[in-house]
């Protein structure tokens, strides 16, 4: 996968700036961004293009951040293979190229159509950013 795991001048940082260490990291199907639970019970989540943003606060006590992520890992084990192998996404410079190409990146890698999948079901990434 070339989505970078160092951020570039003008890029969003690949963890959220100030924040605890990360418990979980998975590609959101449903949102189609990427999500992070810290450590602390925080949740983020990321789109193309864009700074973390905290979606849950600090969890206030250790039961409301067990429960956290005990969603998280029941979520995490109904996601595909490739949505858990996910721990970055492309930058927009990659989105605007596959835009205007024939060939695109899968998230495994593999290069693929617009609206086709690797030989390990992978989808492309503008199928699985919902751009297609």
């Amino acid at each position: 996968m070339s989505a970078s795991q160092e951020s570039l001048p003008g890029e969003a940082p690949a963890q959220p700036i100030g924040a605890e260490p990360e418990r979980y990291r998975f590609f959101s199907t449903k949102l189609h961004r990427l999500v992070t639970y810290r450590e602390d019970g925080a949740v983020y989540v990321r789109e193309v293009g864009g700074d973390w943003v905290r979606t849950r606060a600090s969890a206030e006590t250790d039961a409301i951040r067990a429960k956290r992520f005990a969603r998280a890992a029941l979520a995490i084990t109904a996601l595909p293979t490739w949505a858990r192998a996910i721990r970055d996404l492309p930058s927009m410079v990659e989105i605007e190229r596959w835009s205007t190409d024939s060939v695109v990146e899968a998230t495994d890698g593999e290069e693929v159509e617009p609206d086709g999948h690797s030989s390990d079901g992978a989808p492309s990434w503008l199928l699985a950013l919902g751009m297609i």
